[in-house]
């Protein structure tokens, strides 16, 4: 009889545990709902803007032009800023008019992204090839994709809060 006393009292606090534990992980993640200004930190909700890439596990990058510089972020599965999984990387361009066609990406202040310091003359026409130096192995990862000025605009709309 004591022992099953025993054996019960130690699954009921077990399970205490348990549940303690996951409360405390569900009021850490705390989602904002707020869209947050550039320049954006790690845990920012950003706005909806820009070319979206897929990569693997569950996070995306995110291509953008803010202020007529190239900026880009991962984004986890809330569609928060995430650490970068690039140290540095550089994109080439080709569009009309005639413009700068290479430029260097460089980790951003506060280490939220990658990001180019030269000017992108408008209009955001252009086709990209974006190459990211991967900051785990010694291979890097090549992306290609259109750019189109609708891209450089903010989408406003009530859905861009919660993705």
């Amino acid at each position: 009889m004591k022992l099953k006393m025993f054996t019960f009292c130690a699954v009921l606090c077990t399970y205490s545990l348990s549940l303690a534990t996951e409360e405390a992980a569900l009021d850490e993640a705390v989602i904002p709902t707020e869209i947050a200004e550039p320049p954006y930190k790690i845990g920012d909700l950003p706005s909806e803007q820009g070319y979206y890439i897929q990569s693997e596990g569950q996070t995306s990058i995110n291509f953008r032009i803010v202020d007529n510089k190239i900026r880009l972020y991962w984004l986890d599965a809330n569609g928060l800023i995430a650490e970068p999984k690039a140290s540095a990387g550089n994109i080439r361009v080709k569009g009309k008019p005639k413009i700068r066609s290479f430029y260097a990406l460089v980790p951003l202040e506060g280490e939220a992204g990658l990001g180019s310091e030269a000017i992108v003359r408008l209009p955001h026409l252009f086709n990209v090839i974006l190459y990211l130096n991967n900051a785990a192995t010694e291979d890097g990862d090549l992306y290609t994709f259109r750019y189109v000025p609708s891209m450089s605009v903010p989408v406003a709309s009530e859905s861009s809060n919660a993705r």
